[in-house]
């Protein structure tokens, strides 16, 4: 099986070799395993179990000495995109030309030592670049960190501190548009805003709106919800935030955006259409 990575901003994933509907977004420096190919597209999945056909163009195969680099293994220098979108620049200044646009959660190569709050870095494509030594963050290390799927009973218990930092990426996307597989400031959908903030603390959990077995998210029971767990409604996913309120990305036609709503019927962001059709609730705490 071939590795590779992705080397364009992002990537749409599709659910077949025929490029009619999209399940997903890959971002730029993450890693993928190739199943097959088919004509301009390749079969991949992702190191969080998610699989689907993306354009070749999007990626190029990564030796394997190469794959320590980008999926940090060893301690070795690979940082994440930590703001909701950052400029690429040619040379460091403010002034300088644009290379391309990197979205959170990107992954690059930080080169050399950071210089009058300037990063040098390597991207995925192979190019050099500068961004503000503030734009990265170091990928997060155990036990945060789950590789997926993970048996329940071999999942680490995470610190509380957790919640706000999730919550806080979550908060990021507050009036991102809404698009059906998106994972960035551009156009994000449901799950993809709770992946997102979850995998920004490190914690891989399924990409869709619904409990898998082998990931770290449990069923718990609604009584015992804590801001940061998961809302389950029918082809739709929140994170509760307390008080009756959650954070989630809508398509629904009257917001189509990432917005606050309330499951108490005397608040006026109430949708009563989701909140008389909760699931459950689901947790990594």
């Amino acid at each position: 099986m071939q590795t590779a990575i992705v080397t364009v901003p992002k990537a749409a994933l599709y659910e077949s070799a025929q490029a009619d509907s999209v399940c997903d977004e890959l971002l730029s420096g993450w890693v993928v395993d190739i199943r097959q190919s088919w004509g301009n597209f390749q079969e991949i999945t992702t190191r969080y179990g998610y699989s689907g056909w993306v354009n070749a163009s999007a990626l190029r195969p990564l030796p394997l000495v190469e794959c320590c680099f980008w999926e940090g293994e060893n301690s070795l220098p690979s940082a994440l995109i930590q703001h909701g979108m950052i400029d690429v620049l040619e040379c460091p200044s403010v002034q300088a030309k644009a290379l391309t646009t990197l979205f959170m959660g990107s992954t690059v190569l930080p080169l050399e030592e950071p210089k009058d709050g300037w990063q040098k870095i390597q991207m995925a494509d192979g190019r050099y670049g500068y961004v503000p030594a503030c734009a990265l963050m170091p990928p997060p290390e155990s036990p945060q960190h789950f590789e997926s799927p993970c048996p329940l009973s071999e999942q680490p218990k995470l610190p509380e501190t957790l919640r706000p930092a999730i919550l806080g990426y979550a908060h990021s996307f507050l009036g991102t548009p809404y698009r059906w597989g998106g994972k960035t400031k551009e156009g994000i959908d449901c799950s993809g805003l709770t992946f997102m903030s979850y995998y920004m603390c490190g914690i891989l959990i399924y990409r869709d709106a619904s409990l898998v077995e082998g990931y770290p998210v449990h069923a718990i029971p609604l009584s015992k919800i804590q801001p940061a767990d998961l809302l389950y409604f029918p082809s739709h996913i929140a994170l509760y935030l307390g008080n009756g309120k959650y954070i989630h990305s809508t398509g629904h036609m009257d917001d189509f955006r990432c917005r606050i709503n309330s499951l108490n019927p005397k608040d006026a962001d109430y949708r009563a259409d989701l909140a008389g059709c909760l699931k459950g609730a689901g947790s990594v705490f």
